[in-house]
């Protein structure tokens, strides 16, 4: 047993299938800045209940999604009882999965959910409004006045993406615009479908003057309430972080909480608000540079992975030194 360790961060799902096993390393590396390299400990979902038994931790943070067919956490939670040890979820895919979530809710202490409007619907006593976050040692990047491309964006082609890239695709044609992901339309000469990983996404964004900044619109498992999506995903912490102007499009307001006006991001509503946005970027790369940089600072100081496990402590009774941050979790 390992007295030191005061917190054990693992898989919410297990790993064999689950493409978000990144996010985990930054928030035990987040929470190892908080406090010190021996108080954490990183388990699968597969290796978690030995684990948990060698480490007896205060508390127990299970990252990602809770499919119920995949996981029974169960055994999980008497574990938890026998050993005195908080149990939190963390879930990151809210709302698309928010009808999953009473295998975590059922057994939970303490939940956080990614999504603002999401979080609002939870029946749980304990459950936290927080959003998703960067990694500096990831995903910062230095200001690059080599850029390689005007226009960057990386994801699935759903079908509001296709839509909005459409709209504006007589303006992405002008310029250097590359748009990778899966399932892209060929009729769009500057999309490929092609992934890139984590770390390879934050040197795209920081050779690209403009990262696009786009959610989602398909839901695995949000037929209960229907939820729209109301915080920005990960992506876009990230790319912040990775030195980009997010041209960011405006289906929520909520991106404002995260960054200021000119903060790194920029928002559009329409083809022509995003031409000239885009115009003025262009034109002058000391203005581009002055908003990425803006937006990388707020990112640092604000959205990193440690300034959210400082909410999460706080929230679980594990509070300990600056209160940085803690009025994200409020929300």
């Amino acid at each position: 047993m390992s007295e030191q360790v005061q917190v054990l961060v693992a898989g919410a799902f297990p790993d064999r299938l689950n493409t978000n096993t990144a996010l985990r390393r930054y928030l035990v590396e987040g929470f190892r800045e908080v406090l010190g390299a021996a108080a954490v400990a990183e388990a699968s979902l597969e290796t978690l209940l030995p684990e948990l038994q060698r480490h007896r931790p205060r508390l127990l943070l299970c990252l990602g999604s809770c499919p119920p067919e995949v996981v029974n956490y169960q055994p999980v939670r008497a574990a938890c009882d026998a050993l005195g040890t908080h149990l939190a979820f963390w879930l990151h895919d809210d709302p698309y999965e928010f009808d999953l979530a009473y295998s975590a809710t059922d057994v939970a202490d303490t939940v956080f959910s990614n999504d603002g409007w999401a979080v609002l619907h939870y029946d749980h006593p304990r459950a936290f409004h927080l959003p998703m976050a960067a990694s500096g040692k990831a995903h910062a990047r230095p200001w690059r006045d080599d850029k390689t491309r005007d226009v960057f964006f990386c994801g699935v082609a759903f079908a509001n993406r296709i839509a909005i890239v459409r709209d504006l695709a007589p303006r992405l044609a002008r310029c250097r615009s590359e748009i990778l992901g899966t399932d892209w339309p060929a009729e769009l000469p500057f999309a490929h479908n092609r992934r890139l990983a984590n770390a390879e996404l934050a040197d795209a964004c920081a050779a690209s003057t403009v990262t696009l900044s786009l959610g989602r619109n398909l839901h695995f498992a949000n037929r209960r309430y229907q939820l729209d999506p109301s915080t920005p995903g990960p992506r876009t912490f990230e790319a912040a972080m990775a030195g980009t102007v997010q041209l960011h499009f405006a289906d929520s307001l909520e991106i404002t909480d995260y960054f200021a006006d000119g903060e790194g991001v920029l928002l559009f509503d329409d083809p022509s608000s995003f031409a000239a946005q885009l115009d003025a970027l262009l034109a002058d790369p000391g203005y581009a540079r002055r908003i990425a940089e803006a937006g990388q600072a707020r990112a640092m100081r604000d959205h990193t992975y440690a300034r959210r496990a400082e909410v999460i402590l706080q929230r679980c009774g594990m509070a300990v030194g600056t209160n940085a941050g803690l009025a994200v979790a409020a929300g």
